[in-house]
């Protein structure tokens, strides 16, 4: 008998996360001899704990429901077992870069066929510190803003919670500025930084090409690197993300790498797939395939 654990959000997706896990796992109990454990998040950390110790305990699969944050713990506690255990997301949160990219269902009853029908693909990760990273690590104008919108803004408004708080942050967003140099695969460049991103995926804020070159099993990151520049110059650059034009503008610099380094002259806090992340200075290297995923 297979033994899957289920790590969900309840909060996720407008509170939808608990349902859409129990139909789907439902669905999947009807047709087969699985033993599935659900687990429900309370508080930071509960995903990563839980994903350990199912991987120590010998489960067959984990299946994290919930959005980015709650990927990110059940990624990093797999990581944090010597069984590295297969990984599923069934995407629930307001936003859902990675699920995305493979192109992974919502719908309960189209991700049960999934795990009826079980393909996995080793994926890529990143490390920083002392954490992996499924998607992106980011610096500078916005990336606090995951971390101003509350869950009931969330709940209401979506992925739509984000875009409002950062359009009224724009003016003072894109005023601030930071001197960072980057050795990039050895590589030294200064530059006067309004924005950077280090991607394991095109995808990031539920845009899907803002890292257009990214893959998430090439072995390298992608870091985008946006200068300093006239309002005039980044506003071409923003709208430009809606269809990745933007890496094409001379304020925008583009690189692929497998050792990054960060340093800031000022104090300059890091998002992490969502969660903060500490500060500079930073290395993050690229980590070749060491998890398999569920995919369609």
């Amino acid at each position: 008998m297979k033994k899957y654990m289920v790590i969900y959000n309840p909060s996720s997706g407008r509170e939808t996360a608990g349902s859409k896990a129990f139909q789907a796992c439902k669905y999947v109990m009807e047709k087969t001899d699985t033993e599935i454990t659900f687990f429900a998040t309370k508080k930071k950390n509960d995903a990563f704990i839980t994903a350990t110790k199912a991987c120590d305990e010998g489960y067959d699969l984990i299946i994290a429901c919930g959005g980015d944050g709650t990927v990110h713990e059940v990624v990093n506690g797999i990581m944090n077992s010597e069984n590295i255990t297969k990984l599923a997301i069934l995407p629930s949160g307001t936003i859902n870069d990675f699920a995305e990219q493979l192109c992974i269902p919502s719908i309960p009853e189209e991700f049960a066929n999934l795990l009826l029908n079980p393909k996995f693909e080793p994926i890529d990760l990143g490390f920083l510190g002392d954490k992996y990273f499924m998607n992106v690590v980011c610096g500078g104008a916005f990336t606090n803003i995951p971390h101003k919108v509350n869950i009931d803004a969330k709940t209401i408004f979506g992925k739509y919670a984000y875009y409002f708080q950062a359009a009224l942050e724009i003016p003072g967003q894109i005023e601030k500025s930071y001197n960072i140099k980057y050795t990039i695969d050895g590589e030294e460049y200064n530059i006067d930084t309004v924005l950077f991103l280090i991607s394991n995926t095109s995808s990031a804020g539920g845009f899907k090409y803002l890292s257009p070159k990214a893959k998430f099993n090439d072995g390298y990151l992608d870091i985008i690197i946006i200068e300093k520049a006239p309002a005039t110059d980044l506003f071409q650059i923003f709208t430009g993300v809606f269809n990745g034009t933007h890496i094409n503008h001379p304020k925008v610099h583009y690189h692929q790498a497998k050792n990054i380094d960060i340093e800031c002259e000022q104090e300059l806090i890091i998002d992490i797939d969502g969660e903060l992340g500490g500060k500079t200075p930073i290395n993050l290297t690229s980590v070749y395939r060491p998890l398999e995923i569920l995919v369609p």
